[in-house]
């Protein structure tokens, strides 16, 4: 029975990383395909961690797996946030907004260009 439960979780990790890359291959651009690195990133690594866990035990192996799982969601977003940066400067040669360009923000967030902050 362990060892169906951790070729099950190794299969939904697999998956799981497949499903993502389709997804990256039928976005029209590259901010769209931002959006299909997070659930490698984050819920294959669970996974395989927690099938480490299952077959290693209590061992120093899993808790290397829990510290790289963290780690890889954690930079994930920094890591999605630096790729879209790049991106924008590729296509602009410049990361801030041109005068005029609209940029959507959210409620509270400080104006581009006039520095005066939204009526909240």
């Amino acid at each position: 029975m362990k060892t169906i439960t951790i070729e099950t979780l190794l299969a939904l990790a697999v998956l799981i990383t497949l499903a993502s890359v389709l997804g990256m291959l039928r976005m029209r651009d590259p901010y769209q395909r931002l959006h299909y690195i997070a659930a490698p990133a984050s819920l294959s690594a669970v996974f395989i961690t927690i099938a480490i866990f299952l077959q290693q035990g209590l061992k120093p192996e899993c808790f290397k797996a829990v510290f790289t799982t963290l780690a890889l969601i954690g930079m994930n977003t920094v890591v999605t946030h630096a790729a879209a940066r790049a991106f924008r400067i590729a296509e602009t040669k410049n990361w801030k907004p041109k005068k005029g360009e609209t940029v959507p923000i959210q409620r509270g967030d400080e104006r581009v260009g006039d520095g005066r902050k939204e009526a909240a």
